[in-house]
């Protein structure tokens, strides 16, 4: 699919087997090639869009900020099928949080910007990427404004495991208009910074925009060493220029971050059957959680984390001894996923994930 690519992974093939748990955050405050990057990583950059940017003194000038660099003229592009601008880290495999901050990113045309990562060996590849947009008319999202007060930005939340690149299957993605923590659409074309994330577990990913859940899936979920990709892409379903000049991401910074894989939350339960003693609906949730539990649950406590298993909130006024459906309020929470723990009175556990829309 990105087989500009290939020739990278195929060389670093051998990390496939060696990659652990990475934690490292660049801030681009030394000029040049990032130092005091993790053991077996690498820094590397494509220039095809604004052959210009030649050097890595002109991404990373040292000043706590990586800049990528476009221009709306295409006769200079190097690479004539869906050039590139960006900045790539290898490696990182799954269970690990992927976190870029950054302005610029949405460009009226023409343009993607993203957040992936990606390998692939012969015809077979992984990928999990946030494809932003000022207007994706392609999706079948409606024309709109694209400025704020009114206005918002689409995006492309994918993932494909083990896919062939002539039928790009399987695969799991939307494409949607981005959203507030109250879910009201939003431009980003706004001068300011956002934060962009990817929970990227084994068995699931979450995908996050200033700390709002915009997408989740458990399905066709990639796997293995990949390089993670910052920066633009021309493609055809980025619509046609529709501005002038140049065109500057700023990168504040660039982070990952070891997860658990979602799995591993609920190890404590000695009993899947447990699972069949408590229900919860509706899920994903936007107000209220309605929760059904069996007369003999033998419950001593419900409590409500977050994804980074941070205590929310210990529930309270639940009659644990009732099967009569009873509620959690969540209104105030932000979107997200959060973890219903439930522990028994024998001390085992049952642990239910809730999307909050």
């Amino acid at each position: 699919m990105k087989s500009k690519f290939l020739l990278t992974i195929l060389l670093f093939l051998n990390f496939w087997f060696i990659v652990s748990q990475t934690n490292y955050t660049e801030n681009f405050d030394t000029k040049g090639y990032p130092n005091n990057i993790p053991k077996d990583t690498y820094w590397k950059f494509f220039n095809d869009i604004h052959p210009a940017q030649t050097n890595w003194d002109a991404f990373i000038p040292g000043d706590g900020f990586a800049y990528i660099t476009v221009d709306a003229d295409i006769s200079n592009d190097t690479d004539e099928t869906y050039p590139y601008q960006t900045l790539v880290f290898g490696g990182v495999a799954e269970n690990h949080r992927l976190e870029v901050r950054m302005k610029g990113a949405a460009v009226d045309g023409g343009l993607a910007a993203f957040i992936f990562t990606y390998t692939q060996t012969g015809p077979i590849f992984n990928e999990v990427d946030i494809e932003i947009v000022a207007q994706d008319l392609q999706s079948g999202i409606p024309a709109h404004d694209i400025l704020p007060p009114n206005g918002w930005t689409d995006a492309r939340f994918n993932t494909w495991r083990n896919a062939n690149e002539n039928t790009y299957e399987p695969f799991t993605g939307s494409s949607k208009p981005i959203v507030d923590e109250h879910n009201n659409k939003v431009s980003l074309i706004d001068g300011k910074f956002h934060t962009y994330t990817i929970d990227w577990r084994e068995d699931q990913v979450d995908f996050f925009i200033d700390d709002v859940l915009q997408e989740s899936f458990n399905t066709n979920i990639a796997t293995g060493w990949s390089e993670v990709i910052l920066g633009y892409r021309n493609l055809p379903w980025a619509g046609d220029f529709r501005w002038t000049g140049n065109h500057t991401m700023v990168i504040d910074y660039f982070k990952i971050e070891e997860l658990d894989p979602v799995a591993k939350l609920s190890t404590n339960s000695k009993n899947v059957d447990l699972a069949s003693q408590i229900s919860i609906f509706p899920n994903p949730v936007h107000n209220e959680i309605h929760i059904v539990i069996k007369k003999d649950a033998n419950i001593r406590k419900m409590e409500l984390f977050s994804i980074l298993s941070s205590k929310v909130h210990q529930i309270k006024n639940i009659d644990f001894e009732s099967d009569e459906i009873q509620k959690i309020d969540v209104t105030n929470l932000k979107n997200g996923v959060y973890f219903l723990k439930t522990e028994l009175i024998d001390g085992k556990i049952i642990t239910k994930k809730v999307l909050k829309f």
